[in-house]
């Protein structure tokens, strides 16, 4: 007899659908094409993972999107598992079943768990499905360490907190467990990451890379985003110490730069400032990248980041119009964006726009504007995608009040994700085989200038960075041509 005493911590992939970044425990991910190919490690399973095993529990991860031949090797050892782990988003869940539905016809044992923020958000939706056992909401990490043991032990799990679980075709949904202290959590190990596959990512300068995330919650109050009602309203940070241990780890790992996942890095001043000089002092040999917001930062931060080893800022731009991000409550205004990118040029810093069509009041010309506005700004790289009503969301809760028919929003699958107009016509004044097109028409606009190409292949350093251009161009090119991702 087997004794079923491991989990399965699963990354779920269709061979059909390439490159989900699956990364963000609250949704909101990318994928395809569009964002030029690029893979993210898992990092919130990692924290899973690294949990479990530090308190002495088998755990075996499967990035199925990157390595497909270790997933059918684990379907044939289905029954060593006690737990199968699944992060799943809105776009996913539908994906995320089917995975389980066939993990299910091989060990009809096994406890199935899912977190994320499609569980957090739709619960009564997702304890639908008979495959779904256990919904873990908001922060996993304690939850599942605390749920599993209880399962490896075959003792009762139903009373912890931040769970729910279906009880006579009801939802139980048990008390929020607390908000875990962030240097309470262990250093991710990377150990567990598919041995000898390397994540692409095409704006990195030096490979190998990973990310690393030093706080959770953002101080913004954006309209269409997950984060504040999944984090809560209290942003909690990593101590310096904590953060330049781990990038320590890391270089001992052989990793040369590092993405800092947190949803606004450069809110986070005084800190991040000690951590730069930390950098800066210990001659910590690392680049790195980071997210920020336009409001959030200053020149004197940025020229210290790049003196740290920064070489790129994503920045949240949305909408070239100020009615736009008034009515997306972005809290930004288009003067502090188009002074930070020139900051960005100044300092000789890459700047990446992340730009969002089909928001509420668009219309054609707005859209026009945007993209007008984003190729004033110069930056070295951008990415378009379509405003996506998440459950979780002031917009979505808005449609779903008169349009009922949206459901739980998993009909906006990963086939769709960012490309598919999906409610929009009900917020904009575009329709979405409309704004499809423009999706596509964005990326020319951008990326099939022959000054832009001339610019970014000046700026090449390496071969190796040459080769990850000319692996993101295409994927580009063959997106903003056919429109398909």
């Amino acid at each position: 007899m087997i004794v079923m005493n491991k989990v399965l911590i699963l990354s779920p992939s269709d061979q059909k659908i390439k490159n989900v970044v699956r990364d963000f425990v609250y949704g909101c991910w990318c994928r395809g094409r569009r964002i030029g190919g690029m893979q993210m490690p898992p990092l919130n399973l990692l924290y899973v993972a690294t949990v479990l095993k530090e308190n002495g529990i088998d755990a075996e991860l499967v990035d199925v999107g990157l390595n497909y031949d270790q997933y059918d090797d684990v379907k044939k050892r289905i029954n060593e598992f006690a737990a199968v782990i699944i992060l799943s988003s809105t776009n996913s869940f539908q994906n995320d079943v089917e995975a389980l539905k066939e993990i299910k016809s091989l060990n009809s044992e096994i406890k199935t768990i899912l977190f994320g923020s499609h569980p957090t958000f739709m619960p009564e939706y997702c304890i639908k499905e008979t495959v779904v056992d256990i919904l873990v909401f908001k922060e996993p990490e304690f939850i599942i360490r605390d749920v599993v043991k209880k399962i490896i032990n075959k003792e009762n799990y139903m009373e912890i907190k931040g769970i729910g679980y279906n009880k006579d075709g009801r939802l139980v949904k048990n008390d929020d467990y607390p908000f875990i202290a962030m240097d309470e959590l262990p250093i991710p190990d990377r150990t567990l990451l598919p041995k000898g596959l390397d994540y692409f990512n095409p704006v990195i300068k030096q490979s190998p890379y990973t990310t690393m995330q030093t706080s959770r919650g953002c101080p913004g109050k954006c309209n269409f985003c997950t984060v504040p009602n999944f984090y809560g309203k209290k942003i909690r940070l990593r101590s310096v110490e904590n953060v330049i241990d781990e990038i320590k780890s890391l270089i001992a790992l052989g990793y040369k730069e590092i993405f800092f996942r947190d949803e606004t890095f450069t809110a986070y001043k005084n800190r991040n400032r000690d951590i730069c000089n930390r950098i800066i002092d210990e001659n910590i040999d690392i680049s790195w990248i980071a997210n920020g917001r336009v409001d959030l930062i200053d020149f004197e931060s940025m020229s210290l980041m790049k003196k740290a080893g920064c070489h790129m800022i994503k920045l949240g731009v949305e909408s070239g119009n100020q009615f736009i991000l008034d009515n997306l409550n972005k809290g930004i205004f288009l003067e502090q964006t188009k002074q930070v990118f020139k900051w960005c040029r100044d300092l000789k810093l890459d700047a990446h726009a992340h730009v969002m069509l089909g928001s509420p009041g668009e219309t054609k010309e707005t859209i026009k504007k945007t993209i007008a506005f984003v190729k004033s700004l110069k930056p070295a790289t951008a990415s378009f995608g379509l405003l996506t009503p998440y459950p979780g969301t002031e917009i979505f809760d808005k449609v779903a009040a008169s349009h009922p028919e949206i459901k739980d929003g998993s009909d906006a699958t990963l086939e769709k994700l960012h490309i598919s107009g999906y409610f929009n016509e009900y917020f904009s004044n575009v329709h979405g085989h409309e704004l499809e097109k423009c999706v596509s028409k964005a990326y020319r606009s951008i990326y099939l200038r022959p000054s832009y190409i001339a610019k970014r292949l000046l700026s090449i350093n390496s071969f190796s960075e040459l080769m990850r251009l000319i692996i993101a161009g295409t994927n580009i090119f063959n997106f903003s041509v056919t429109g398909k991702n």
